[in-house]
């Protein structure tokens, strides 16, 4: 019986000194990780270890965010919008950014996949007809819809004389599409060509799924386009107009070449090359209304938005000199 007890004691024992190594081991391998705070309060030390990493991500993000709205607040409108807008001033391309209709039928027949078309005529006449596959983007529509407009095509814009679609042309210009205008829109440029009606078609076509991923920049940029499409006015002026505000003051830039310009202008037009209006931008007053004239109107409708984009108040006369004249109103040499 004393024997039975003695080895009972020495189990109990065995069995203490193997509880006391568990516990020991546990906390050596971490998986007891508590320990006392300066205050005295027990804490685990896991816990407060991932609360840092927490912190850590939240700080870092947040530097982040505020590095992007430091970016974005560097950014200067008016910066951006001559930084884009300048270079197309001065690069005028050979033909101003204006084909021909024959040309650009050509062109649809050979490569039609490489163009897309664009009508901003008025949504009752493009489902009259237009031109095959062309999409539908109103005037007023036109900043919205870039995002849609596929950048590794080349841009076709027409309209109904032109105008309208040279101040479309230049604004994805400054955007860096690759963009023409059809030259005297569907009145002037395609009518003449007297082809059946059975080369347009109704049916319309769906403008594709916005997928264009914009610069700040760029961003920037087109709140800048939304808002000159947007004003409720296309700043295309008749020659009645035009006469009847020559009595207050005023300034009238012609930007065809100096020869036609010495064989007759508008009375108290200025001369001043397309080419020339970003080296001589600061010549052009932004206290009084600015009326430019070209030949047609589609160089002008191209200067405007440019002008008006660096805070000129500018307006393109209707149908350019072939207007002025085509009303009758007095022509001036030097």
């Amino acid at each position: 019986m004393e024997f039975k007890a003695k080895k009972l004691v020495m189990l109990l024992l065995v069995l203490l000194l193997s509880l006391a190594l568990i516990a020991g081991c546990g906390d050596d391998n971490g998986d007891m990780e508590d320990t006392e705070d300066e205050n005295g309060e027990v804490v685990d030390v896991d816990d407060e270890e991932a609360d840092d990493e927490d912190e850590g991500d939240v700080a870092s993000e947040e530097a982040d965010d505020a590095a992007d709205d430091e970016a974005e607040e560097a950014l200067d409108p008016a910066v951006v919008v001559w930084d884009a807008t300048k270079p197309v001033m001065e690069g005028v391309a050979d033909g101003n950014n204006i084909m021909p209709f024959e040309q650009a039928l050509e062109n649809m027949e050979a490569n039609g996949d490489g163009i897309f078309l664009i009508d901003m005529r008025r949504l009752e006449d493009y489902e009259e007809g237009h031109l095959p596959g062309a999409v539908h983007i109103s005037y007023d529509g036109m900043a919205e819809a870039m995002n849609t407009v596929p950048q590794d095509k080349d841009i076709y814009i027409y309209c109904y004389t032109g105008q309208t679609s040279g101040q479309a042309v230049a604004a994805y210009l400054a955007m860096g599409f690759d963009a023409v205008s059809l030259g005297g829109g569907m009145n002037f440029g395609w009518a003449p060509l007297e082809l059946d009606e059975d080369t347009l078609e109704t049916e319309g076509t769906e403008l594709p799924e916005a997928s264009a991923q914009w610069t700040p920049e760029q961003e920037v940029l087109q709140v800048e386009i939304h808002k000159h499409f947007n004003q409720g006015t296309n700043y295309i002026v008749q020659p009645e107009e035009l006469d009847e505000a020559m009595e207050d003051d005023l300034t009238i830039i012609d930007i065809r070449n100096q020869e036609v310009y010495d064989e007759g202008h508008i009375e108290g037009a200025e001369f001043i090359p397309w080419a020339d209006l970003a080296e001589r931008f600061d010549d052009i007053p932004q206290d009084k209304p600015v009326y430019v004239v070209c030949f047609s109107g589609q160089t002008a409708g191209q200067a405007v938005f440019n002008l008006r984009m660096n805070g000129v108040e500018a307006y393109s006369l209707y149908r350019g000199m072939a207007g002025w004249e085509a009303a009758d109103m007095p022509v001036a040499t030097p």
